[in-house]
């Protein structure tokens, strides 16, 4: 694209050119072929080509008044804006020196030389001054302006990337936190279903040689609780790992609790006050796991004859969970191992209270609420 204006204006000079004499006649047509290549040189080297235009310039002006319209000169206003557009800062600073100071010197050139059309008139001066000048201000100005919307679009650029780059990381951290939820479900599931086989396989073990019969269904009771948490585990293992597939079995929320009740194997019992409606599965899952633990602490800490007692009230804004027992006493360490802890984690993740403690009479008493967000409901508890 370059060259299509670039060899016209060279071709146009020739004219010129030719009607110089003198020193001027000699040096003309190397300064126009400097013109002429410096203009496609200015993409790949302003800086250089920069310098081309302006000793081609200052060795016209020194040696000829008649020449200083030739139209190759129109290579200097192009240069300009590719200068200020991207060269280099002495080049560009350089460059705006000489939009004033060339149409100066072809000014003095021309006034102090005998002979010449223009008159030493300010008014004639002046604007031919300003003909000399617009053209060099016009290039560089525009050069300048393009350099700025070049900045201004790279800093856009590196904003998007940046945000894009904070927007993987906030990923990356969501995945962890999920995961890291998704650890607190492997303890929660190993710890409940590993906690009854364990006393499940110690009832067994003592009934064996006199009561057959009760074996048989504690060792029943051993293999079911194995293979549902088999079920539980490969379906959480294969999120954490990412696995494709069919992916793991949906979570269990509030509608898996009388089964979680009567699959207990602490005898327990379950009551429900109010009307249940239908809760978030964050909060179901909760809820569940709340009584899941409660109910794993009274098997492992209760001692014989155990019995525990499960009641779910849905209030107005909240649904309450309380999980008692007749146990001897507290979970280990006063109520401090690491299944009180994941309670109150998850209850506090839902924005609800969790209380535990001993029971004044005897035994072991869960209370946990949980609000119960933008669900109206009346009150029938």
């Amino acid at each position: 694209m370059t060259a299509l204006v670039a060899v016209p204006l060279g071709l146009s000079s020739i004219p010129f050119a030719l009607a110089a004499d003198g020193v001027a006649g000699v040096l003309i047509w190397p300064v126009t072929v400097a013109l002429v290549l410096a203009m496609p040189l200015r993409h790949r080297r302003p800086g250089t080509a920069y310098l081309v235009v302006l000793a081609a310039g200052l060795t016209l002006v020194a040696v000829s008044e008649t020449v200083v319209f030739l139209p190759v000169y129109l290579a200097m206003p192009m240069v300009l804006y590719s200068v200020a557009a991207q060269g280099p800062g002495w080049a560009r600073r350089s460059g705006l020196f000489w939009v004033v100071a060339a149409p100066t010197l072809v000014l003095a050139r021309l006034v102090t030389t005998p002979g010449t059309v223009v008159g030493p008139t300010p008014g004639a001066v002046l604007v031919l001054w300003s003909v000399y000048a617009a053209p060099l201000a016009i290039g560089w100005i525009w050069g300048d302006a393009t350099r700025s919307r070049r900045r201004w679009y790279q800093q856009l650029a590196e904003r998007a990337d940046r945000l894009e780059r904070e927007r993987r990381a906030l990923d990356r951290a969501a995945v962890a936190e999920e995961r890291a939820r998704i650890a607190r479900e492997l303890h929660d599931v190993v710890a409940h279903h590993v906690s009854v086989i364990v006393v499940q396989a110690d009832g067994a073990r003592y009934a064996l040689s006199t009561e057959p019969e009760l074996a048989r269904e504690a060792l029943d009771t051993i293999s079911a609780t194995g293979r549902e948490a088999l079920t539980e585990l490969r379906g959480l293992l294969g999120v954490l790992r990412g696995d494709g597939g069919s992916g793991p079995a949906p979570q269990p929320g509030v509608a898996g609790i009388p089964a979680l009740v009567a699959d207990s194997a602490v005898p327990a019992a379950l009551s429900v006050a109010g009307r249940e409606r239908p809760v978030p599965g964050s909060l179901g899952l909760t809820a569940y796991r709340v009584v899941q633990e409660a109910l794993t602490n009274a098997l492992k800490h209760g001692g014989p004859g155990v019995t525990a007692e499960v009641r779910l009230a849905w209030r107005r804004s909240s649904l309450v969970i309380d999980v008692t027992d007749t146990g001897g006493g507290p979970p280990a360490a006063g109520g401090s191992g690491h299944g009180i802890i994941g309670m109150r984690e998850r209850v506090a993740a839902a924005g609800g209270r969790l209380e535990t403690g001993p029971r004044p009479e005897r035994g072991f008493r869960v209370h946990a609420e949980l609000p119960l967000r933008g669900i109206e409901h009346e009150e029938s508890a």
